[in-house]
């Protein structure tokens, strides 16, 4: 039985609030309400400190042990990437916040929608972690982060266009961009995580 203290327990508490701040960005984005931001960006945050509390009990534990059940570089990699991730959608809200957004373009939630699955994806494959000496739903769950980021690309892209295709005004403009480029940097945050995770497979077969 995996103890609490686990590296691969305390890393699947990590990623926990990733999953828990992408649902939490989702319900603030369906039918989004700009009176209500101020009161979920305090949500949002607080989710956020939480997952630094986390990070910093790994790390504490890593500057006092040697052993270690994968390389302290891929764990000090991983940790920082994961939450990350966290970090990224935090950062969602809080444009939404400082750039006042009102209203959102459908494409928005199409985005965050991807966000919700990738994040899922990397969730379950850190909680595959402790089997990576025999990865194979490991891999499968590692390719399913890469094709959901895929898809977040051509979305991210396709989304920009009909941005600055648009009659918004400049303001708006700005805004929107900084929050597809927060919710398309978590994928690529995500598809990153997944990389660290395939390359300890890789030392370890």
């Amino acid at each position: 039985m995996k103890k609490p203290n686990d590296y691969f327990v305390m890393m699947e508490n990590l990623i926990s609030y990733g999953g828990k701040a992408a649902e939490l960005l989702i319900t603030i984005l369906t039918d989004f309400d700009p009176s209500k931001i101020q009161e979920n960006r305090v949500k949002m945050h607080n989710l956020e400190h939480e997952a630094d509390e986390a990070r910093h009990l790994i790390l504490n534990k890593l500057s006092r042990e040697f052993i270690t059940p994968i390389e302290r570089d891929d764990i000090l990699s991983l940790v920082q990437i994961i939450d990350d991730v966290t970090d990224s959608i935090d950062e969602v809200v809080i444009n939404l916040y400082m750039f006042n957004i009102t209203s959102l373009p459908t494409e928005t939630m199409d985005m965050a929608s991807l966000v919700v699955r990738c994040v899922k994806a990397l969730e379950d494959a850190v909680k595959e972690l402790h089997s990576f000496k025999k990865p194979e739903k490991l891999v499968k769950l590692l390719i399913e982060v890469n094709t959901v980021e895929s898809i977040a690309d051509e979305v991210y892209t396709e989304a920009m266009r009909a941005l600055f295709t648009s009659a918004a005004d400049t303001q708006t403009i700005i805004g929107i961009r900084e929050i597809y480029e927060c919710l398309e940097s978590c994928c690529d945050l995500c598809e990153h995580a997944a990389d660290i995770i395939e390359n300890t497979i890789m030392k370890n077969s």
